[in-house]
């Protein structure tokens, strides 16, 4: 099974060029606009690795982190350990 990585970041064409790049080395890769979409999708199950961005409109990358850290990482997620 391949590791997760969330990418946040505003710009369209940034986080597109993430995605094709990360994907051509195996991994999955989910997306969000911004820090509020990304603490909303993380909920579970959660990846293996989250790429943010700081500056973002709604909930910059900051906050997201802080948000992020408060949720149960004790629920089932899709890491192969």
């Amino acid at each position: 099974m391949s590791k997760t990585i969330l990418v946040v970041e505003d710009y369209d064409d940034v986080r597109s060029l993430m995605k094709l790049l990360l994907e051509s080395y195996g991994y999955q890769v989910t997306e969000a606009a911004d820090g509020l979409e990304a603490v909303e999708s993380i909920r579970a199950p959660f990846p293996d690795l989250v790429l943010m961005d700081i500056s973002m409109p709604r909930m910059d990358g900051l906050e997201a982190t802080k948000a992020i850290r408060k949720l149960d990482y004790n629920e089932p997620h899709n890491s192969d350990s």
